[in-house]
């Protein structure tokens, strides 16, 4: 009897466990915002004539997204701004 209680504790935890990683996981995604012109909130911050692409969990994959874009022509400059909570990558275009 004890051995039931015990493999039925066990299975509960490791399913409660295993339900709490995934939600972590899940919200652990980087959030990449598709390209767009800076909005009223952001305008301040703006450099004049720069284009908000995105924002990024850390400044590595702000930079990598920077240089991937000018690789691929798609801007020639980029900008990676510390946010609030997020790095913000500015480009020229």
């Amino acid at each position: 009897m004890r051995n039931r209680i015990a493999a039925g504790l066990l299975a509960a935890v490791a399913l409660v466990g295993t339900v709490g990683l995934g939600t972590t996981q899940a919200t652990a995604a980087p959030a990449r915002a598709p390209h767009q012109v800076a909005d009223q909130d952001n305008a301040a911050d703006a450099p004049p004539g720069w284009v908000l692409r995105g924002k990024y969990w850390t400044h590595g994959g702000c930079v990598e997204a920077g240089q991937d874009g000018v690789q691929r022509h798609h801007w020639e400059e980029f900008q990676c701004a510390n946010g609030a909570l997020q790095w913000v990558l500015w480009t020229n275009r």
